[in-house]
């Protein structure tokens, strides 16, 4: 009899041990996880914000591109198109043709004097 208590209790001994050595291997896993995260951690946030600069960049030369566009175009109609010149130069040089009267409506005066 009392070599079948003691045969349970060493396998329930030697369950409790595989069970605790389990246990034990997760926790060493979980360390070992928890020091590569640390350990890649900057190198992630460090490529994030390379990211972000990427992505900034990018948008500023859609900007600039866009931009040139625009210019490139202001050129052509400048050097090909006389009535746009003439538009220019009516709006920003204050040109007029001779025997023509101007009038204009300043938007920010009428707007302050109500």
């Amino acid at each position: 009899m009392r070599s079948s208590v003691e045969t349970r209790r060493k396998r329930k001994d030697a369950t409790f041990l595989k069970a605790l050595n389990r246990v034990l291997m997760v926790l060493v896993f979980l360390g070992f996880l928890a020091i590569v995260a640390f350990w890649f951690y900057p190198e992630v946030t460090y490529r994030n914000k390379l990211v972000a600069q990427l992505e900034d960049k990018k948008m500023h030369l859609a900007s600039l591109q866009l931009t040139q566009k625009q210019r490139e175009r202001e050129v052509y109609l400048l050097q090909n198109d006389p009535e746009y010149i003439e538009i220019i130069a009516r709006d920003k040089l204050d040109l007029m043709r001779p025997g023509e009267t101007i009038y204009r409506f300043d938007s920010a005066r009428a707007a302050s004097d109500k």
